[in-house]
């Protein structure tokens, strides 16, 4: 009758320690399966979205300036006394993993609309190697064209982009972002110059983190294809610091714009040239 006793105690624990390895394990699984955090601390590297999404019902307020070119030199300041070109915007996060927002840039008095959507999120298990997130934008030419009458439909830009990322190391992200740009006008102040309303690119972007809230950031937009007449790819690079609550980039640009679609099809100034000019963002995210 003992031994009877003694076994079924036996097998209790048995099935217990069984029951606790399981859940121990389980536990573990899911810490392995966690999405992977700060791919990069922004929604954009300078003027390229990246693919961090805000969480759920969090917005962040973000102001951007860009100066003249810095080739200007002393006579204007090295481009601070050109004035500043602007974009204030505003994101939301609907979801944890799709967010809408809204932003105005004081180039031809542009509204933009956005929305971002995550598809996956890269694991810390890498059983899902990449981050892929998609993203709309929206713009709308506001300013005054006194040689004609636009409509509003002729007046409304998009951008469509496909981003992928990848977080390799707690120091370094790399980013590759396929894109398409449409204007539904163009206008040729030049007979010599051929404009496209459609262009394609391949944005690359990236940030080496080099202390624990300072890194070096960078974009690049090369067109793919057919370009518009008289147009230089878009690049960046810049030092991004973070407060805790706030993320401020400072960077060298050549394009003036902070929309993809308007770099792509905009910017006529090359970085290699010394053609570029200073700016600064600033990102701050508030739980609602």
């Amino acid at each position: 009758m003992h031994m009877i006793k003694a076994g079924i105690a036996t097998l209790g624990l048995l099935l217990a320690g069984t029951s606790l390895l399981q859940a121990q394990m389980k536990r573990e699984r899911v810490i392995q399966e966690r999405p992977v955090e700060d791919t990069f601390l922004a929604g954009s590297i300078t003027g390229m979205s990246t693919v961090e999404n805000l969480p759920k019902n969090n917005m962040t307020s973000v102001v951007m300036h860009n100066f003249g070119l810095v080739s200007g030199g002393i006579d204007s300041f090295y481009g601070l006394d050109e004035g500043a070109a602007v974009r204030l915007g505003i994101d939301y996060g609907i979801t944890d993993t799709f967010s809408m927002g809204i932003g105005r840039t004081s180039e031809e008095n542009t509204v933009d609309f956005r929305f971002k959507y995550n598809l996956l999120r890269q694991l810390s298990s890498d059983r899902i190697p990449v981050s892929v997130a998609l993203k709309g934008d929206l713009g709308i030419n506001t300013s005054e064209e006194p040689r004609f009458d636009f409509t509003f439909t002729e007046r409304l830009n998009y951008l469509g982009s496909v981003m992928v990322a990848r977080k390799f190391s707690d120091q370094f992200s790399l980013q590759l972002a396929p894109m398409v740009s449409h204007f539904n006008t163009v206008i040729q102040e030049d007979a010599n110059k051929d404009l496209k309303n459609t262009l394609y690119a391949v944005g690359i972007g990236g940030r080496l983190k080099v202390s624990k809230r300072n890194a070096f950031i960078f974009e690049y937009i090369p067109v793919v294809g057919d370009r518009n007449s008289g147009t230089r790819n878009h690049a960046s690079l810049g030092f991004e610091i973070d407060t805790g609550g706030h993320v401020f980039q400072m960077f060298f640009m050549s394009g003036q714009w902070f929309t993809e679609q308007h770099l792509i099809a905009r910017t006529n100034t090359d970085i290699s040239a010394l053609d570029f000019r200073f700016g600064f963002n600033i990102n701050r995210v508030f739980s609602l």
